[in-house]
């Protein structure tokens, strides 16, 4: 109580503790401080934690521990709703009433996890056979904390043991953050595998992969729930505990159980302690004595209750605009306020879930338990996001600066019909001015398999090539096997992938080398030219005098006589 620190977080976490009403959390009564000591006044609860339950039968039935778990993830959803983390989820701190109500006590290690930012490195505040991985990296504890060790605490109520155990708090603290906790089947093979993936689940040592919530874990265990075999209801086996008798030469402590400080390698947390029977004449001494400080403590909650309840408090109303709604809120509470979120508006400076307004504004004297409204910024106003499907990266980019937005990702796709670089897709409708707009951008058609052309004439090779999107480079070679006209090869050869736009080069057949001379006699001199240019033959002309040298009489060589490609053939015209 000397700690300043200390004083200023039990005041803060006691009063969101009393803030929280739930039938599956033990209430909070009152809290305060008798001349520098601070207490704080709880719930009785009839019935035992679920470590004397463990402790009596060793480990709860799959239906029994699946009640629990599903009571307390109750009581946990109702305090994250309020922000507040338990933090220090065990046995010890889950209580099941002699009604079978469970009961999740001792919130004095919560906080709001708004204000777990403020935790400093290495600091590290819980039990650590319970703790989540990224409490021992001394990082913020958010509600997804409180599911693993209640994942651990799933195992435990299943198996009767530990997940990881070791000779040192930090070798079990290793053993959080390097391993996985193992499968409850592989301790107990009658539990159902269902069970299994739920633990798995819930102590993934990446917090983001564990349930989003306490109440999607709460839906994950009640899904389960009707395949398990029935079981006994809690209230008769919290019936059929022992309550421990103290012996006739000692003294049971009044209130039953004495809390000593928990070492992280005793996971069976409180110990009960008996006080060895005085000797009559010293018990009538600390009757007078306890008297006495009874009269001093009464005369002290007076002082207090005039302190507190008759002499108003005030303080001023200090200026949050720009902060974020997390630290208002803990500035205002640690101030006496009572605090209310109002609607949100939409502000282009102040960012969003920051205070945009404050009512009473900064300064304004206040008295203690008055509201003071907060209003968060909705961030920028929504804006429509030009249509830029189609468009070239370069426009794109300037028509989304010109509408406020920036170029977000870039993923990039092939298109059969978006040319390379532009636009294929963005999203529509509208977005946070100022936001970033993620694009799809176009390679270009994909690449495609050649074609077998081989065999097939020069102008079906050039139109199935050329559908592909390749560039067609004819050339031409002699051949003995393929008739003229005819592609002889392709490079690259068929099957092979090649990019959209891709040169393919064909050779064309040009027959063979040496050839019978065709007949050009009774052709028209355009025909007879059109015929020799096919063969790959030169003219020279004759025409008989007289005549009109229009139709071909004859020709040297003649009809079906050995050339060359290249030779020349003299026709003669009538």
């Amino acid at each position: 109580s000397g700690d300043q620190a200390f004083i200023d977080r039990f005041r803060r976490e006691a009063r969101a503790a009393a803030g929280l009403s739930h039938p599956n959390i033990v209430a909070v009564f009152d809290w305060g401080s008798v001349d520098g000591i601070y207490y704080m006044v709880m719930e009785y609860v009839r019935g035992r934690a679920t470590r004397a339950l463990l402790n009596q039968y060793g480990t709860l039935e799959p239906a029994q521990a699946a009640d629990v778990v599903r009571q307390t993830l109750r009581g946990l959803e109702h305090a994250h709703r309020q922000g507040i983390v338990h933090r220090d989820i065990k046995p010890e701190n889950v209580l099941v009433t002699t009604e079978g109500v469970v009961k999740v006590a001792d919130f004095g290690l919560a906080r709001a996890y708004a204000d777990g930012r403020q935790t400093q490195a290495g600091s590290v505040t819980g039990t650590v056979q319970y703790l989540a991985p990224e409490q021992i990296r001394g990082e913020p504890a958010d509600p997804r904390s409180d599911l693993y060790s209640l994942g651990i605490v799933t195992y435990e109520l299943l198996t009767g043991k530990l997940p990881f155990t070791g000779e040192t708090a930090m070798s079990i603290a290793y053993k959080h953050l390097s391993g996985r906790v193992p499968m409850p089947s592989a301790a107990v093979p009658s539990i159902p595998a269902d069970l299994d993936g739920f633990v798995a689940s819930a102590t993934d040592r990446d917090r983001e992969l564990r349930p989003e919530s306490a109440s999607a874990m709460r839906s994950d265990i009640e899904a389960i729930t009707p395949s398990l075999p029935a079981a006994r209801p809690l209230q008769a086996i919290v019936d059929d505990v022992p309550v421990v008798e103290a012996a006739s030469d000692a003294t049971v402590v009044p209130t039953g159980v004495v809390s000593l400080p928990e070492d992280d390698l005793a996971p069976f947390g409180t110990t009960t302690v008996t006080i060895p029977r005085a000797e009559r004449r010293k018990k009538h001494r600390w009757r007078r004595r306890a008297g006495i400080l009874l009269f001093i403590a009464a005369l002290a909650a007076s002082a207090w209750g005039v302190w507190t309840y008759v002499i108003p408090h005030r303080a001023d109303v200090p200026s949050l605009t720009g902060i974020s709604i997390a630290d208002a809120q803990s500035q205002l509470s640690d101030l006496g306020f009572d605090v209310r979120i109002g609607e949100g508006r939409y502000d282009e400076q102040i960012p969003a879930q920051h205070v945009l307004k404050v009512q009473p504004g900064a300064g304004t004297s206040l008295a203690q338990g008055e509201t003071v409204t907060l209003t968060p910024s909705l961030g920028p106003p929504p804006v429509k996001i030009p249509s830029i499907e189609g468009k070239t990266l370069d426009k794109a980019r300037g028509l989304l600066a010109d509408a406020g937005f920036t170029l977000g990702a870039q993923s990039r796709e092939f298109s059969d019909t978006v040319p390379e670089g532009s636009v294929i897709e963005a999203p529509a409708g509208m977005q946070p001015k100022g936001s970033a707009v993620d694009v799809v951008i176009s390679k270009g058609p994909p690449p495609a398999d050649i074609p077998k052309v081989v065999g097939t004439t020069e102008d079906e090779a050039t139109a199935a090539l050329t559908d592909l999107g390749f560039v067609v480079s004819p050339d031409t070679d002699f051949s003995n096997k393929v008739e003229r006209g005819s592609v002889i090869s392709v490079d690259p050869k068929a099957g092979i992938t090649r990019p959209y736009g891709s040169t393919v080069t064909i050779v064309v057949s040009l027959g063979p080398e040496t050839f019978p001379a065709p007949s050009f006699t009774g052709l028209s001199k355009s025909a007879a030219e059109a015929r020799a240019s096919e063969y790959g033959l030169e003219v020279s002309w004759f025409v008989v005098p007289g005549s009109g040298g229009s139709i071909v009489i004859g020709q040297n060589p003649g009809a079906g006589g050995t050339v060359s490609f290249g030779d020349s053939i003299v026709l003669y015209l009538a």
